[in-house]
């Protein structure tokens, strides 16, 4: 991928957070950030945003589901050390997300959905940071639309996922999962599968 596509990519993200005013030049924000291509773009974008705005606050967040045993212990090492070379304070959690779905009668995804934005809520009041960012994409909210239709939701269903909901901000909404491989392969950026 060329490097003008790259900054195409970094360019669209920024004219979102601009257009929906999701950040200002002072503002401390916490990203989730998993160790997946989304969470490490929106991480690193939002690192990329500090040359403009120096007084920008980037805090991260990582909760380890306790789900995938080996595997989602790679991941949070990647995450701690990826973090520690871009001098990213970090929050890590473990959560026994199995456990909290069977005694609250949940889905595994809802359980995890619900003690990951507990944690960045918690993170973000620790930091002082008056938004969380979180890395769903153009895709997510497609498929989203699709859910949602079929399971015959009204007018509001079909509006997809909103980039602003209170705190929490969606800055990747305007770029494709495609798009978000090509500019982290082009910038040489790791991630975990």
């Amino acid at each position: 991928l060329p490097l003008w596509r790259a900054a195409a990519v970094i360019t669209k993200v920024l004219k979102t957070i601009e257009a929906y005013q999701m950040l200002s030049p002072d503002s401390a924000v916490v990203a989730g950030v998993s160790g997946g291509a989304d969470s490490m773009a929106l991480l690193h974008v939002l690192q990329s945003w500090r040359k403009d705005w120096p007084e920008l606050k980037v805090t991260a967040a990582h909760v380890n589901h306790c789900l995938r045993g080996a595997e989602a212990d790679r991941d949070e090492r990647f995450v701690k050390e990826l973090c520690g070379r871009m001098g990213v304070p970090l929050t890590v959690v473990h959560e026994k997300v199995g456990s909290y779905a069977a005694d609250h009668g949940l889905s595994t995804e809802e359980a995890g959905r619900i003690l990951r934005y507990r944690h960045l809520k918690e993170t973000a009041e620790k930091y002082g940071c008056a938004k969380i960012a979180v890395a769903h994409h153009e895709d997510d909210d497609a498929e989203t639309v699709l859910l949602n239709l079929f399971r015959g939701s009204g007018l509001p269903g079909l509006s997809g996922i909103r980039p602003v909901r209170a705190e929490i901000i969606r800055p990747l909404l305007c770029v494709s999962r495609k798009e978000i491989e090509e500019y982290l392969t082009s910038r040489e950026h790791s991630w975990c599968e």
